[in-house]
């Protein structure tokens, strides 16, 4: 079979090639499904559903804190779009064999369609937090949230994409890298204060060692600027902002290296595969 070179395509030709690959992930995502993209809002809101009737009318872990509601279910969608797009990511390269057979397609496209399906699907989800934020009270948003807020997202986006492009290109080479990932997302799912409040942790000193974890760092600080303002972050618990540039500087490292590893492993991809 011939393969069709695309390396010398314009920018407007691989803007077009993306664009098409991302309308064909999202769709493939929720095809033979019932209730299609509704799920994009259906799943979190079940998991929130389930964890807030466990937490706050069994256990009473979230019933001393202010909008623990709306706070829990902002963290588990931004939890979920961390989860999806690297997830997705691993294997993103691998089940793209065929087509890399077929077309020089330019690797760094590879895991963008993955990291956009789980963004759009953020975004949804963000609009029914968003919706139940108009009856809330007391809520911490405001015109300083808006830019605020997108900051965070942005910082979220950068750690994903890392991470993303790191896994997909160590998972064509080590496949046992997915085991290895579902645990480290087990591990990480209970050491950051996603579904329990911070302050919970007896330890100050382990409370400022957890939030300078990039992922507690970004849910913290968008529980801060959304649903309540006094959600613990880096600069309550260390004294001084200075200290944000320890989770940021990790994830514009884990952004730089993730792609650098990627375009470094691309050009073996297709011995791989």
């Amino acid at each position: 079979m011939k393969l069709i070179n695309t390396t010398n395509l314009s920018l407007r030709q691989q803007r077009n090639l993306l664009v098409e690959m991302i309308r064909t992930d999202f769709k493939l995502r929720y095809k033979g499904s019932a209730l299609g993209y509704l799920w994009s809002l259906l799943k979190p809101l079940f998991l929130f559903a389930i964890l807030y009737t466990v937490f706050t009318q069994f256990l009473r872990i979230g019933s001393g804190v202010p909008n623990y509601a709306l706070s829990l279910l902002l963290g588990l969608v931004l939890w979920g779009f961390f989860t999806e797009s690297t997830g997705g990511s691993l294997k993103s390269v691998i089940s793209k064999g065929n087509l890399m057979r077929k077309i020089d397609i330019p690797r760094y496209l590879i895991p963008i369609p993955t990291i956009a399906s789980g963004l759009i699907n953020m975004f949804l989800s963000l609009t029914i937090v968003f919706i139940f934020l108009l009856f809330a009270n007391d809520v911490a948003f405001s015109w300083h949230s808006i830019i605020l807020f997108p900051l965070i997202l942005l910082e979220l986006l950068l750690l994903c994409t890392g991470v993303s492009y790191f896994l997909a290109a160590l998972y064509v080479k080590f496949r046992d890298i997915s085991y290895i990932w579902d645990v480290i997302k087990q591990a990480l799912w209970y050491s950051i204060p996603l579904i329990y409040p911070i302050t919970l942790i007896p330890s100050v000193a382990i409370q400022k060692i957890i939030i300078l974890n990039p992922p507690a760092q970004i849910i913290q600080d968008a529980r801060a600027v959304v649903t309540w303002d006094g959600t613990p972050t880096v600069t309550s618990l260390y004294g001084s902002w200075y200290f944000h540039l320890i989770p940021i500087s990790i994830v514009i490292f884990v952004f730089v290296f993730g792609i650098y590893y990627y375009n470094r492993r691309s050009h073996s991809f297709a011995e791989l595969i």
